[in-house]
């Protein structure tokens, strides 16, 4: 990889983005703000928010590989598929998560200080990410910037409409997979011994579950790579 082409590259795209992006963590920042002081305890709708922002923003960074001119200019960059896709992972996955948590930090921080002056007891900032949950978002933003390239028109909602349509399929096998289990080793009177039969959410680990979303982002990036140099193709 050639280290100028990666700086031209996000040259490039803070001197033709700086302002959508400042707009929209400013937006961010007044959502989290109205939001605080309406309920200050809601602070999960907060985090449900900056997650839309991050979904959509993929669609953003591939918007030009979805018009013909824009298409052909965008590919004629003088810059290698792989310099590309790795300057826009790390746009997606440093520069506007860092911009999503500071604007969000910004927000709570004025609701703070306005419920303080108002006589209100403020924020609680007791609220945070689990581990497991920051790599789960990191995982979905792979799997929306994969779609942003896969899918021609609408990538955001492409891939969220096939991102559910796989999800329901999976949850509905497991749970006839669930119930089938219970049928086959639930003895025929357990119904009347007040047989509980319970299936525990902790079964996998929290380390198996962060090296599992791990490999699902090197995948859907790994998809990523592969799905430009198809296009360009």
């Amino acid at each position: 990889m050639n280290i100028k082409n990666i700086k031209n590259l996000f040259k490039t795209y803070f001197i033709e983005n700086w302002k959508t992006d400042l707009f929209q963590f400013g937006i961010l920042a007044v959502i989290v703000f109205f939001a605080t002081t309406i309920s200050a305890s809601n602070l999960h709708f907060l985090i449900f928010v900056a997650s839309v922002f991050l979904m959509i923003y993929p669609e953003r960074l591939f918007r030009n590989l979805h018009g013909n001119s824009s298409k052909i200019h965008y590919l004629s960059i003088p810059a290698s598929n792989s310099e590309k896709v790795l300057t826009n992972i790390v746009l997606a996955n440093v520069y506007y998560v860092l911009g999503l948590a500071v604007f969000c930090c910004l927000g709570l921080g004025l609701a703070h200080l306005y419920m303080t002056l108002r006589g209100y007891d403020g924020v609680n900032f007791d609220t945070f990410l689990s581990g497991t949950s920051v790599m789960l978002l990191f995982a979905i933003l792979a799997m929306f910037f994969f779609g942003s390239i896969y899918f021609r028109r609408k990538t955001t909602l492409a891939t969220l409409g096939v991102s559910l349509l796989i999800g329901t399929i999976f949850v509905t096998l497991y749970a006839l997979t669930l119930w089938i289990n219970g049928i086959l080793l639930i003895p025929k009177d357990a119904a009347y011994n007040d047989y509980v039969w319970s299936f525990s959410s902790d079964a996998m680990s929290e380390i198996s579950e962060v090296i599992i979303l791990c490999l699902g982002m090197v995948f859907f990036y790994g998809l990523s790579f592969l799905r430009l140099k198809e296009t360009e193709a």
